[in-house]
């Protein structure tokens, strides 16, 4: 062999062994050893678990969360970390659910996936996974969030995180020596361990995407405009999700009133209720909030509020305030967000070929899940069933009330903010997820719902390959390498992409719609929003 070629082969192995060595070593907190996955014909480097907060047990539940100190030891990331407290319930079989045993207050821990395979040892770009859940529940150790896929088949790296959900997330006392948004706080400083220590995983700190679905994409919003985020990503994926709306981020009045209420329930009165809810067993917190959000069939407890340090005190009609950080954006909904919100209120018709709902069902369930009544119920009502009778039961009325919610809480909300992004000269393209699992057992009528989106981000039919086609295989594929493609430039495509994905504008109104063999560029329309930006209020 020539010298020359030896040269070449041994200064490609001294360039591996540099690489392999920073995945191996942070700086900053200290060593960390994980596994090694094979994924198809790929290798992936997991850490899962490693700690990025001090645990907030005992007297620091409820506080804002705090640095952890670093370790001298290797420490062994080759576990998932458990769930934050919550008690989980989910509305399909198929949605994730843990073992009660794989709950814990310590439960602050972040996750990475590596691809093994790093060529010229350039560095990374990485994806910064924030789960949903309502704010009351989630985790980052269910199944189907397992970064190893994407990172294999998208040459990224994968993060993914805890942050505390409900009570232990989001309670207000109104006193010194408690935390406000600690869900939120939670999330800046995972993001911030991100930027302070991905290049010692191999990554580029300066090309940091951070995407979420659902409440982990409202999350993503409020990253948008929050001062403490600023300069910690470049770009931000957000599905199904949007906080331009009031049903979940809230004045903190809300969270005071609701933390004195499960307060009092678990019999803590008086001048030392801090006190005395850090020693309620938090499987007892749990439940109550659980109780809570199904009695009130709000779909929700507590949420994040308002106000600084992390939000202003006006982020929507006062956009001024908190003006867009210079991000760019991919947004978009399911075809039929609203349509899984059924369970709160009529749990049977998920197994039902043409349910139906009164009209006057549909009023009282419209008014328990906005939470309100009179005449902001009556202008929901009237725009969505118009003059149809109070008894009148129809299978109509059931896909009114579902297009009412997912109208109200999730597709207008998205194109409100997507408007907003595009009059900032922010680069947002938009999109509508259009295919429902083949296999997913759900009833025709359900249609594209909320999360069906998730399978094929994560790459399960890569690993699940009984429960998808080999075309829903590709399908996921193109998905992944739209996701990924934009968080290394910042124009999303997959390969042999016969047309360009335009961003949005509010004259051309492009969006991309994500449909099972059919990818095509139409307009974002949906003739309702005009109704939710008045009832809402926006500027």
């Amino acid at each position: 062999m020539k010298s020359s070629a030896l040269i070449k082969i041994a200064f490609g192995i001294f360039l591996l062994f540099q690489c392999m060595q920073k995945a191996h070593n942070s700086p900053i907190l200290g060593k960390v050893s994980g596994k090694v996955l094979k994924v198809g014909d790929k290798y992936v480097h997991a850490y899962l678990g490693i700690p990025y907060a001090t645990p907030p047990v005992g007297n620091l539940r409820f506080q804002e969360p705090r640095q952890v100190r670093a370790w001298n030891s290797v420490y062994n990331a080759t576990r998932k970390p458990p769930a934050c407290t919550q008690d989980f319930f989910y509305p399909f079989e198929e949605w994730p659910r843990r073992d009660p045993k794989d709950i814990s207050e310590d439960c602050l821990r972040i996750n990475l996936w590596v691809p093994a395979s790093k060529p010229y040892c350039e560095p990374f770009a990485t994806m910064v996974w924030i789960y949903g859940g309502a704010f009351f529940s989630g985790s980052s150790n269910v199944d189907i969030y397992d970064g190893s896929i994407l990172a294999a088949v998208g040459n990224v790296i994968v993060v993914s995180f805890n942050y505390r959900v409900g009570a232990f997330g989001y309670a207000n006392f109104d006193q010194e020596g408690a935390g406000r948004n600690m869900g939120m706080l939670d999330q800046v400083m995972a993001l911030k361990w991100v930027h302070r220590n991905i290049e010692n995983f191999g990554g580029d700190k300066d090309l940091i995407t951070i995407f979420g679905e659902s409440a982990g994409s409202m999350s993503v919003g409020h990253h948008l405009i929050s001062p403490m985020t600023k300069g910690l990503f470049k770009r931000a994926i957000m599905q199904s999700g949007s906080n331009y709306h009031d049903k979940f981020i809230v004045e903190p009045k809300k969270n005071i009133e609701l933390t004195l209420k499960f307060a009092k329930e678990l019999g803590c009165t008086g001048i030392n209720v801090l006190n005395c809810m850090k020693d309620v067993d938090p499987f007892d917190i749990a439940a109550i909030e659980k109780k809570y959000v199904l009695n009130t069939q709000r779909g929700a407890s507590f949420v994040p509020e308002k106000g600084p340090p992390y939000l202003p005190e006006d982020p929507f009609h006062n956009i001024d305030v908190g003006k867009f950080h210079d991000v760019d954006v991919l947004i978009g909904e399911n075809k039929d967000e609203g349509s899984f919100t059924t369970f709160l209120f009529k749990p049977e018709v998920l197994n039902e070929e043409n349910p139906v709902m009164s009209k006057s069902e549909v009023k009282s369930f419209l008014g328990k899940f906005y939470d309100i009544n009179g005449e902001r119920l009556d202008r929901i009502v009237e725009e969505y069933l118009g003059n149809v009778s109070e008894e009148d039961s129809s299978f109509t009325n059931l896909k009114q009330f579902t297009k009412a919610i997912g109208d109200g809480t999730f597709s207008c909300p998205i194109l409100h903010l997507t408007e907003k992004l595009s009059r900032f000269n922010r680069k947002v393209f938009h999109y509508t997820f259009n295919h429902t699992r083949i296999k997913s057992g759900t009833k025709k009528w359900v249609g594209v719902t909320h999360f069906e989106d998730v399978y094929f981000v994560f790459g399960m039919p890569f690993v699940r390959k009984d429960d998808f086609t080999s075309e829903e295989l590709q399908f996921s594929k193109k998905i992944i390498e739209l996701w990924t493609s934009f968080a290394k430039t910042g124009k999303p495509c997959y390969n042999g992409m016969e047309f360009e994905w335009k961003t949005f504008d509010e004259e051309e109104r492009n969006s991309l719609s994500l449909t099972l063999g059919n990818f095509h560029l139409g307009k974002a329309t949906n003739e309702k929003c005009r109704f939710w930006q008045k009832f809402y209020e926006y500027n």
